[in-house]
Formats: structure tokens, sequence, C-alpha cells
């Protein structure tokens, strides 16, 4: 057929054209966290590296479990460090027991203020 252009002609055509996904230039990117996570702290309100930074990574996974309850402490360690720069399973024991008692903290709190 003159002029008809095979399909793999037309999808490297197709993805020559499209528009490049980029994020804003303003804003740092959060190593470690992936589609999934991101678009629940999405949910949660949570849209920049600012935030998370407001919250901190007890905060802000709270406000995730809030949205889904079923996000496991992976996020948490995510979180923490996507903030710290580091890869998730470097963060040290301590610093991670620290997240914990914080995590329970907050949970107990928030338990004493709904009996009030």
């Amino acid at each position: 057929m003159p002029g008809a252009k095979s399909k793999r002609a037309l999808r490297s055509h197709a993805r020559k054209s499209r528009p490049k996904r980029s994020s804003p230039p303003s804003a740092e990117p959060l190593l470690g966290l992936g589609p999934v996570s991101l678009r629940v702290l999405r949910a949660a309100g949570i849209t920049s590296r600012a935030d998370l930074e407001r919250l901190g990574p007890v905060r802000s996974f709270l406000a995730a479990k809030r949205v889904e309850p079923t996000m496991s402490l992976n996020l948490l360690w995510g979180i923490a460090g996507a903030l710290t720069n580091t890869h998730w399973s470097k963060l040290s024991a301590d610093y991670r027991s620290s997240l914990l008692l914080e995590y329970d903290g907050l949970l107990d709190a928030e338990r004493v203020l709904k009996t009030l």
C-alpha cells in the first residue's frame, strides 16, 4: 500500500512527538519512594518534600495510614530515607527505633484524646 506506515513507524513517531513528563524545576525528588507511596502521600495532602519536612516522617506516615490503612512500616522507612537522602535499608537501628517510639507515642496520644 503506497503511503502506509508500519505500526512500528507509527509507534516510534508517537513516542518522539509525546511531551516528556517532568517534575516542576523547584521540586526536589523524593528518592526511594515509589509511585504507590507517592500516590498515597498525595492523597493525604503531602505533595512536596517541604510538606514531608514540615510534618516529619512519623506524622507523614500517619497521614498516609489514614488514607490507606494497609500501608506498612516500609513507607515510614521510605519517608525517613527520602528526608535524609539515605536508602531506607541503610537507616541505623537507633534511628528506626526512635521513629517507632515516636509513632507509638502519637498513637497512644490519639487513643487518649478519643476517650476524652
